[in-house]
C-alpha cells in the first residue's frame, strides 16, 4: 500500500498477499511484487486501483483476508502512518513479513522481527533474499516454498503478448556497468550536441494514484520532442534505467552522450495539476532553466503542450545549428487525452487480460470523446493485437486482429503525419494478419516519419529483415540502439537482423549484449542456441537452449540440437513436449523441427496448418534456416507466394 488514504470499495477478492509500501518506493517494490506473483500468489497492492479512484473498504478487506502482509521498510515508509497501520495489522494477525530496501531501523514495535535485507537485490528470484521471502510467505500459507521463477521488473519484456509493439524492457545493474556498452556508445557520438534525455517525472501528489499523470506526461513530452527532426531524444527504457541509479545530471549525460537533461516534478491537489520542469546542461550538470506549469487535472493536454512548446523554444535559443519545430498534435480534447493517458498506463502494466481489457476501455472512451484522436486509435489497435495474441481460440484471435487492422487503418487516416500510426498498421498487417506485401507501404512511411522513435525503427527493422532487406534492417536497428542504448530488446532485434542474414557469430554477440542488460530476456538463450546449432556447434547450442525459460522456443531448439548429435530419444522427448504443451499454438515450431529431421512432407503439412491458423511464426518463413531443406519444393514456393514474400517490392 501507499501512504495515502483510500476510500470506497470495489468487489471483494481473495487476496493472499498484501504488499505495504510507500509510493515513493514503487520502482523498488514492483520487482518484488512480480517475484511473488511469479511464485503463484495473488498480491494486493495499490497499483491495482483505478487511477484517480480511492477505495478504503477494498484495502481493509484485502488486509484482513491476506495470509501474508509483506511490509517494505525504507526511510519514507517508516514515517508513513498508512504503512505503519498496515504493518500493525500484519503483526496482530501474526502474518507480517518485513523487508528493507535501505539501511534503516524498523519503527518501534517492529524491531523484534527479523527483517529480510533487499537493499542489494537486483531482481533475481533465485537470490538468497528472494528465496527467504518466498519461504516465509509459503510457510504462512502452510506449504513448501515454490521453486523460484524469474520475475520481470517494471517495464519488463513480455514476448508472447507484446513482441515488438513495446520497445521497453528491464535493465539490470550488470548491464549498466558494462564497459563494452558504454565505450561503444561514447565512441559513436550518435546523440552529440542536440541530444536530450527526458527523465521520469516524480509524482509528489497527495494521492499516489496520479502516477499515471506523471508517467504519461513524461512519455508524451518525450514523444513530442522525438518527433522533432532537430533533436535526438533518448528512448524510454534508457531514460528510466539511468534515472533509477544514484547519478547526477552530468554523469547521466556522459553515460548517454547527450547535452541536455529534462526533469519534472508533478503535484496534483484539489483538481489542479502543477508540473515543475527543469533543463540541465549535460557538461556542467547545472540547471539552465526551470519553470512551473499549472492547469486543471481535466486539462492535462494543455499542460503537456505548454511544456513541450516551451522546451522546444528554450532549446531553439540554446542550439543555433538546426531549426526546431513542434511534433504534430493528435487531439485537442482534454478529456480524451486524460482517458488516453489512463489507458497507456494500464497497457504498460501488461499484467494480464484484465489490465489489457481495462486499457482498451480507456482508449475507446477517449475515441468516443474525440473520434478523430489518431493516437487513441493506434493505441486501441495495439491493445486489440495483444488481446488477439493472448486468445486461446483461433476464431477469437482472428476477430481481434481484424478489429486491430481497422483501428490501425483509421489511425493512419486521421494521423497521416504520425509515425506510430503507420508503424502500428504495418505491424498488425504483418504479424497479426500475415499480409506481407501490404505491410510494406505503412512500414516505409513510418521509417520516413519516425527517425526519432526507437520502437518505430525497430519494428521497421524486424519487417525488413524478415523480408530479406538486410541493409535497410541493419541501418534502422542501429539507429534505434543509438536512441535507446540500454533497451535490451533493441540489441536482441539487432541479433535477429544479423541472424536473418546468416551472420550467426555477430548475432550471438548482439543477443549476449542484450542479456547483459536483462539476464531474464525472453527467448534470448534459444536464439543463441539456434545460432550455435547452425554454426555446427550443437553441443554448445544445447547448453544455451537449456537456459531458455520460454518453452515454446526451447523445445524446438532442443529437438533440433539433440537430433544433430544423434540423440534421437532426447529429440523425440522435446518434440513430444512441444506438441502436448502447445498444440496448435506451436505449429510453426513443429514444422521447424520436422524440416530439420528431414521429414519434409510432415513439415509442409504443419506449415499449411499454421497458415490456416494464422500463426505469426510464418513471418520468419523467408529467412529461417530451419526451413532450408524445404526451399526447393514447389509447395513451399507456393506458400511463400500466397503469403506475399515474393511480391514485396
Amino acid at each position: 500500500m501507499s501512504d495515502t488514504p483510500l476510500l470506497e470499495a470495489p468487489d471483494a477478492s481473495p487476496w493472499t498477499v498484501f504488499f505495504s509500501y510507500s509510493r515513493s518506493d514503487q520502482k523498488r517494490a514492483l520487482p518484488i511484487i512480480r517475484a511473488l506473483e511469479s511464485a503463484g500468489y495473488k498480491v494486493w497492492w495499490d497499483g491495482l486501483l483505478e487511477p484517480g479512484s480511492v477505495y478504503l473498504n477494498a484495502t481493509e478487506h484485502a488486509l484482513e483476508n491476506a495470509k501474508a502482509v509483506v511490509v517494505l521498510w525504507s526511510e519514507t515508509s517508516t514515517k508513513s502512518h498508512w504503512v505503519l497501520d498496515e504493518a500493525m495489522s500484519g503483526r496482530s494477525n501474526r502474518c507480517m513479513v518485513p523487508l528493507s530496501i535501505q539501511s534503516v531501523q524498523a519503527p518501534l514495535g517492529f524491531r523484534q522481527f527479523q527483517t529480510i535485507d533487499f537493499e542489494k537485490w537486483r531482481g533475481d528470484a533465485a537470490a538468497p533474499e528472494a528465496r527467504e521471502l518466498l519461504a516465509a510467505v509459503a510457510a504462512l500459507h502452510g506449504r513448501e516454498a515454490p521453486e523460484p521463477r524469474p520475475a520481470p521488473i517494471a517495464g519488463w519484456d513480455v514476448l508472447s503478448r507484446r513482441r515488438l509493439l513495446v520497445g521497453g524492457a528491464s535493465v539490470t545493474v550488470a548491464g549498466l556497468t558494462s564497459a563494452a556498452i558504454w565505450n561503444g556508445l561514447r565512441a559513436s557520438g550518435r546523440l552529440a550536441q542536440n541530444g536530450i534525455v527526458v527523465l521520469p517525472f516524480a509524482n509528489l501528489s497527495p494521492d499516489p494514484a496520479f502516477s499515471y499523470v506523471s508517467s504519461g506526461l513524461a512519455s508524451e513530452i518525450r514523444a513530442s520532442l522525438a518527433g522533432n527532426p532537430a533533436l535526438r531524444v533518448v528512448g524510454e527504457t534508457s531514460s528510466e534505467a539511468l534515472a533509477s541509479q544514484a547519478l547526477d545530471a552530468s554523469a547521466i549525460a556522459r553515460k548517454l552522450g547527450v547535452s541536455w537533461l529534462l526533469e519534472g516534478v508533478l503535484r496534483v491537489e484539489n483538481a489542479a495539476a502543477a508540473l515543475q520542469v527543469s533543463l540541465s546542461d549535460g557538461d556542467s550538470g547545472f540547471q539552465v532553466w526551470t519553470e512551473t506549469f499549472a492547469n486543471s487535472i481535466e486539462n492535462l493536454l494543455a499542460l503537456k503542450d505548454d511544456v513541450a512548446a516551451r522546451i522546444v523554444s528554450k532549446l531553439t535559443a540554446e542550439m543555433t545549428n538546426e531549426p526546431t519545430r513542434s511534433a504534430p498534435v493528435s487531439t485537442d480534447n482534454a478529456a480524451a487525452f486524460n482517458e488516453y493517458l489512463k489507458g497507456v498506463e494500464l497497457y504498460r502494466l501488461s499484467r494480464d487480460n484484465e489490465t489489457d481489457l481495462a486499457a482498451l476501455a480507456h482508449f475507446e472512451v477517449a475515441i468516443s470523446l474525440d473520434p478523430r484522436f489518431a493516437a487513441a486509435h493506434a493505441a486501441r489497435a495495439k491493445s486489440l493485437t495483444v488481446l488477439g495474441n493472448g486468445s486461446a481460440k483461433i476464431s477469437a484471435a482472428a476477430e481481434y486482429y481484424d478489429q486491430a487492422a481497422s483501428a490501425a487503418a483509421e489511425a493512419v487516416r486521421l494521423g497521416p503525419d504520425l509515425a506510430d500510426t503507420h508503424s502500428t498498421l504495418g505491424f498488425v498487417l504483418f504479424q497479426a494478419q500475415l499480409k506481407v506485401r501490404e505491410a510494406r507501404a505503412p512500414y516505409e512511411r513510418s521509417r520516413e516519419l519516425g527517425g526519432g522513435d526507437a520502437s518505430v525503427l525497430a519494428r521497421y527493422a524486424g519487417y525488413s529483415a524478415a523480408t530479406g532487406r538486410y541493409d535497410d534492417a541493419l541501418a534502422e536497428v542501429v539507429r534505434a540502439i543509438g536512441l535507446d542504448p540500454l533497451n535490451p530488446t533493441l540489441h536482441r532485434a539487432l541479433g535477429f537482423v544479423q541472424y536473418s542474414a546468416g551472420d550467426y557469430e555477430k548475432s550471438i554477440e548482439s543477443v549476449e549484449q542484450a542479456l547483459q542488460l536483462n539476464p531474464e530476456l525472453g527467448d534470448a538463450y534459444a536464439r543463441i542456441g539456434a545460432a550455435l546449432i547452425y554454426l555446427d556447434r550443437p553441443e554448445e547450442g544445447l547448453a544455451a537452449c537449456e537456459k531458455e525459460r520460454n518453452a515454446l522456443v526451447k523445445y524446438p531448439c532442443q529437438a533440433i540440437g539433440f537430433a544433430r548429435i544423434n540423440n534421437q530419444p532426447a529429440a523425440d522427448e522435446a518434440m513430444k513436449h512441444l506438441v502436448s504443451e502447445y498444440g496448435d499454438s506451436g505449429l510453426y515450431q513443429q514444422a521447424q523441427v520436422l524440416a530439420q529431421w528431414r521429414d519434409a512432407d510432415g513439415a509442409m503439412a504443419r506449415l499449411q496448418d499454421a497458415k490456416r491458423a494464422g500463426d505469426s511464426g510464418l513471418t520468419y518463413l523467408g529467412i529461417d534456416p530451419a526451413l532450408d531443406p524445404l526451399r526447393s519444393r514447389p509447395d513451399f514456393a507456393q506458400l511463400r507466394e500466397v503469403l506475399g514474400f515474393d511480391r514485396v517490392p
